[in-house]
């Protein structure tokens, strides 16, 4: 299954619009239309941690989150199985994308000059999940952009 936050705001999974997402430009956060549902990701952090939840209907159904501040571990929860989206490769242009300790898919950039995200599984999710995980590496991605003084978006 792939996975992939297109130009236009649209999300594609093996190709087909399963949802539009309106990103924030100034702070982690999106609208995002998946079917009939519009649900809100949104950031939230602490003194050692820092969360991305989405929320629908004003409950927070998913969440991801990275605990400590010098790690690039995000576990993903709430949905039907837990993902854990980390580091991949040397460079670190990749996120590799764990289930229950096994490697399931990886996420990467769509571009050069992007922090759009492009994800491949090796099994379905819902769209729900999938366009959550794609949130993740999103925010991992521009996270990197900014600390490396790239302005990518």
């Amino acid at each position: 299954m792939e996975l992939d936050w297109a130009k236009g705001n649209v999300i594609l999974a093996d190709g087909v619009e399963v949802a539009r997402a309106e990103r924030s430009w100034f702070r982690e956060r999106a609208e995002v239309q998946i079917g009939p549902e519009a649900w809100l990701y949104r950031a939230t952090s602490g003194w050692t941690w820092s969360s991305l939840v989405a929320e629908l209907d004003g409950v927070e159904r998913l969440q991801a989150r990275r605990s400590g501040f010098f790690t690039n571990r995000w576990a993903v929860t709430g949905g039907p199985e837990p993902y854990e989206v980390t580091n991949s490769g040397f460079w670190g242009t990749r996120l590799a994308i764990s289930r229950r300790g096994t490697q399931v898919g990886e996420a990467r950039m769509s571009g050069v000059f992007t922090t759009r995200s492009r994800i491949e599984l090796t099994e379905p999710v819902t769209p729900q999940v999938g366009c959550f995980l794609l949130w993740v590496s999103h925010v991992e991605f521009t996270r990197r952009a900014h600390s490396n003084g790239a302005g990518a978006s």
